[in-house]
């Protein structure tokens, strides 16, 4: 823990968290006692309930087993939500630095967001590595645009060298280096007509830290401009989620995409993603319910003839117009259900309209939307409206920003 005039985010309110470990897809269903909503938990067996969080990538079991070659790393980080590698797949995160050198070495898209970082500096991979060129592929190595996995791959033992000799200053005082992969390509090549190439690839030195208050405010408050940042935004706003500390609210709601209905509904990344999840976490129970009116909202966009019963898939919404849901189910606020009623029979977008739905079962209007099934009103939707009525819904809602035992 590094020395800091300015307060931690331990001397903000914490709330004791119990709900913010569920998946994504699992902050979204039935809420209790509050107002007129129902109960609405349907439980499968214990089985089946564990294969289907598998099935999402959680290690339910702790069933991924420690790397043997490096019991005891010098750094071991915990998976993320919903992110630990399924029995037999790739790991889809770096979670432990390497024995190699003792240095964390990762691509921006395996680093957990449960641990903060700091970026201490640009620490990039321009190297010379060779390339045995593989027929028939020899066009594909010659290429300057070509590089391959084995050429980043490359970099990362370039990194372990120098951390362990201690010969490249851009890395003292780091943990490792995080590079993007997506940024790597060839700048150079010697005479012969394949061999050698000077590879550029984007990286940063790192160090894991335990972030003060002033660390999550400057994160969530500055754009994200780079890879780095991106992945720096999503560890602050999953310190807020799971810490619930509500004076972040404010911060989160600035990043959600709700300029203008078509902001609302084409603009979501991964940053507002995370802003939206840690925010229905934290925000106080009595804020404004007007992000998640025009999140849903949205789904009402003159894409298709008047009247079609066709709902397309939003490319980018993602569970946004769920999360949306859910908190409108719980805060049951004066008007709710004819808001809901609204965007189910007029969305045009897939998501919102099945939230819309979700969202008034929920709410004990289980009748309202079996009649508008019958009716014909739910186009290419019936089928999961139908199993939804059935009781085959395997993710429920549930009420992620009310305080736990009350």
């Amino acid at each position: 823990m590094r020395k800091s005039s300015a307060p931690t985010v331990r001397e903000l309110e914490i709330v004791p968290h119990a709900t913010w470990l569920l998946p994504l897809v699992a902050v979204l269903a039935g809420c209790t006692g509050l107002g007129s909503a129902t109960p609405y938990r349907q439980q499968s067996p214990p089985e089946f309930r564990t294969a289907a969080a598998s099935i999402m990538g959680k290690d339910v079991n702790n069933s991924v087993p420690d790397d043997p070659d490096n019991p005891n790393p010098r750094i071991r980080l915990q998976p993320s939500p919903g992110k630990a590698p399924l029995i037999g797949n790739r790991p889809v995160e770096v979670l432990a630095s390497s024995n190699k050198s003792g240095a964390y070495v990762a691509f921006t898209g395996q680093v957990p967001v449960t641990q903060f970082f700091q970026v201490l500096r640009r620490a990039d991979c321009d190297d010379w590595v060779f390339l045995q060129p593989i027929t028939p592929f020899v066009d594909y190595y010659t290429s300057g645009d070509y590089t391959g996995d084995k050429a980043t791959l490359k970099c990362l033992s370039k990194v372990h060298e120098r951390y362990r000799s201690k010969t490249d200053e851009r890395l003292a005082g780091s943990d490792g280096v995080v590079f993007d992969s997506l940024s790597a390509k060839f700048i150079d090549r010697d005479d012969s007509s394949y061999g050698p190439r000077k590879i550029h690839m984007d990286g940063w030195a790192i160090k894991f830290v335990e972030p003060t208050a002033a660390d999550i405010d400057a994160r969530l408050n500055a754009k994200p401009l780079s890879p780095i940042d991106i992945v720096q935004f999503k560890t602050a706003a999953y310190w807020v989620e799971k810490h619930r500390v509500a004076a972040f609210a404010p911060a989160l709601r600035k990043v959600l995409p709700l300029a203008s209905p078509f902001a609302a509904l084409n603009s979501w990344g991964e940053t507002e993603h995370a802003a939206l999840r840690a925010l229905v976490i934290a925000e106080p129970a009595n804020a404004s319910i007007d992000p998640y009116v025009q999140i849903l909202e949205a789904g009402i966009a003159k894409m298709l003839v008047p009247g079609s019963l066709y709902a397309v898939s939003g490319e980018r919404v993602g569970y946004a117009p769920f999360l949306a849901a859910n908190v409108l189910v719980c805060r049951n606020a004066l008007g709710t259900v004819e808001l809901l009623k609204r965007v189910m029979l007029n969305a045009t977008v897939y998501q919102h309209k099945m939230a819309a739905v979700k969202a008034l079962v929920a709410l004990g209007m289980a009748d309202m939307v079996s009649k508008s099934l019958a009716d014909g009103k739910m186009g290419n939707i019936s089928t999961k409206v139908g199993d939804l009525l059935a009781g085959r819904d395997p993710f429920p809602f549930t009420c992620p920003m009310a305080r736990p035992n009350g």
